[in-house]
């Protein structure tokens, strides 16, 4: 059974999610405070705010204009190291070193840009157009500027190391608020699962029509001069950031009330805070999520896939070149058609995903993974008994068909990523979408520079020889083993994670009854022995810890 909220008659602004308590400090006189706070309390317009019903299909559209605004990435990623060694006459190593050295700014901001969304609704800006959409607006055309910056022509090395470290502290806030999006938006299943397929679709159909695309502009503009690559560069730059724009005046959001005020929590128990206490805030916010068992559980499953995932893309073109022994137009070819059957895949998943729900289209995808993966390591160990023609067609197609597996490991995923703030808010009483969107791209760009060094090492080790035309046997080896394996023993270590995930649907909807229960001025004392059991399991701890009674959001709170 899928996670299910079914219909419900739409409610007022402020009655939508109901009403916070008053956290660890619950006593009866501070929530009727609350209560009078949060109907006083200026709002963002209603057409603004999440409903309990479905969202529009224009809603869902604009949402996928997050993907389709990632081709600005895209072109950073595909052709900015090329543009700068060979244009600008900046050594490799010098570009590889500052490109590493942003995308680790990158990775050390991304929770500050969490932490901030969450915490909007405490600035009139935020009040008056939401939380997630002002500070998208305020990120799109900061994003606008040092996009720009990147592809100016003959400046200073200097000036091209601030401005990349610029873009990749600037960029990681557009990925978290857009990680965020599909459990702030609704609390609807079917809709979440239709949200994360469209951002998926999205983020696919940019990428393909960016190749495309580059293929006829490159006819027509050349490839051999700068003024080529800057030129696109600043068409994506204006059709991504009015992408945006678009995408944040049409999502939807949670109302301003004392559960999406999480900057309240930050204060203590005489209503002050400080700076140094914000900054302690943003790295305890961090680490201290981890001591909720769901989201514990979550993170193991996030990390064998994004492991996985990465170590295969890392090592696909290798692969293919020295271990098949085929050409770098068969690497060309199989991405290709793989993309054909992408979106199908994708489209599958996410109808899979609403009817039967996020741990078991994971598994399923999984399995589909361990044993498309199995069949490419018999491949590679027989290769002599295959001609290059039939190992092209024989890769090709298992690795289209490892599409049906992956888009299921990934959209599973980011479904299930969705439900982790519906257990976190029962632990905190607050809504903190973001703190866990930020986490997410965090831990992305820390394991994607770690397995690109890692693999780095160990083909080394075994002998990999740069600029060769063939490798040693033992750095062939290598390749094979680290391609097939890892993926296949990944794959299954994280099916096996998914059964200590217990956020089925009978649990879900037991939660979410009790968190509107609290809401809504419901006494903690009243809670029945099966919630209090559902809840403790849930998060990790005892009930009477949940609701604000904890120092997972504040160290200072006593509880």
């Amino acid at each position: 059974m899928p996670i299910s909220f079914g219909r419900q008659p739409r409610q007022h602004l402020h009655s939508s999610y109901g009403r916070s308590c008053a956290g660890a400090h619950g006593i009866e006189q501070q929530r009727r405070k609350r209560k009078r706070s949060a109907m006083t309390s200026t709002s963002v317009a209603s057409s603004g705010t999440v409903e309990t019903g479905r969202l529009s299909s224009w809603t869902k559209i604009a949402y996928a204009f997050f993907g389709l605004s990632f081709t600005m990435s895209t072109m950073v990623n595909t052709w900015q190291m090329f543009y700068y060694t060979s244009f600008m006459a900046i050594g490799v190593g010098v570009v590889t070193t500052m490109l590493a050295f942003g995308k680790w700014a990158g990775a050390a901001i991304s929770p500050v840009w969490g932490w901030l969304s969450d915490r909007m609704y405490s600035t009139s800006i935020g009040r008056k157009l939401g939380r997630r959409r002002a500070m998208l607006l305020i990120l799109a055309p900061l994003n606008l500027l040092f996009y720009v910056l990147l592809w100016l022509p003959n400046m200073p090395v200097w000036a091209y190391i601030l401005f990349n470290v610029g873009y990749f502290a600037i960029w990681p806030g557009v990925t978290t608020i857009d990680y965020a999006l599909p459990s702030e938006m609704t609390d609807n299943s079917k809709d979440r699962a239709q949200l994360v397929v469209g951002g998926q679709i999205g983020g696919a159909v940019g990428s393909f029509g960016l190749s495309m695309l580059n293929v006829y502009l490159f006819n027509i503009w050349g490839n051999k001069t700068w003024d080529a690559y800057f030129k696109i560069a600043m068409l994506y730059a204006v059709v991504g950031t009015i992408l945006l724009v678009l995408a944040a005046f049409a999502i939807k959001e949670r109302p301003y009330d004392p559960s999406t005020d999480v900057a309240a929590a930050d204060k203590d128990a005489k209503g002050k805070t400080n700076a140094l206490k914000q900054i302690v805030s943003v790295f305890w916010n961090f680490v201290s999520v981890i001591r909720i068992r769901t989201f514990r559980n979550y993170l193991y499953i996030f990390l064998t896939q994004i492991i996985f995932r990465n170590v295969r893309g890392t090592l696909n073109s290798y692969f293919i070149i020295f271990v098949l022994m085929l050409t770098a137009q068969d690497v060309s070819l199989s991405t290709g058609i793989s993309f054909l059957f992408g979106i199908a895949f994708v489209t599958f998943w996410g109808w899979a995903t609403s009817k039967v729900g996020g741990l078991k289209t994971y598994r399923a995808g999984g399995y589909i993974t361990f044993v498309l993966f199995g069949l490419i390591l018999v491949m590679g160990l027989l290769k002599q008994n295959f001609t290059p023609t039939q190992l092209a067609i024989g890769f090709t197609v298992l690795i289209t068909a490892f599409g049906l597996g992956n888009s299921g490991i990934v959209n599973a995923q980011q479904y299930i990523q969705a439900f982790v703030p519906d257990v976190d808010e029962i632990v905190t009483g607050k809504r903190r979408e973001g703190q866990y969107a930020g986490i997410t791209e965090t831990l992305s760009t820390v394991v994607q520079a770690l397995v690109v060094a890692g693999t780095g090492w160990v083909l080394v080790l075994f002998g990999f020889q740069s600029g060769s035309e063939t490798q040693p046997a033992s750095a062939v080896n290598a390749l094979l083993y680290m391609y097939c394996l890892t993926p296949m023993v990944l794959t299954l270590l994280g099916n096996f994670l998914t059964y200590r995930m217990h956020l089925n649907d009978e649990n879900h909807k037991v939660l979410v009854a009790e968190a509107k229960r609290l809401r809504e001025g419901g006494s903690m004392a009243d809670v029945t022995p099966e919630t209090r059991k559902v809840v403790e399991d849930l998060a990790g701890m005892k009930y009477e810890e949940c609701w604000g009674h904890n120092n997972i959001i504040n160290i200072s709170n006593r509880g």
